[in-house]
């Protein structure tokens, strides 16, 4: 795996871990917000990675 590729892997996924600690800490209103930016991040990092 690339390392470019690698870096909006590991950031989809942090953002996925986030939202679940926020959901199961009551702040569901944020945690939805945070889980919305793992496709976000998965089309910015397929766009950039397919640019080079």
């Amino acid at each position: 795996m690339e390392s470019g590729k690698a870096v909006y892997i590991g950031a989809t996924l942090a953002s996925i871990l986030i939202s679940i600690s926020l959901y199961r800490s009551g702040r569901r209103e944020l945690a939805i917000f945070v889980g919305l930016w793992a496709p976000t991040i998965l089309n910015l990092g397929q766009t950039l990675v397919d640019d080079e």
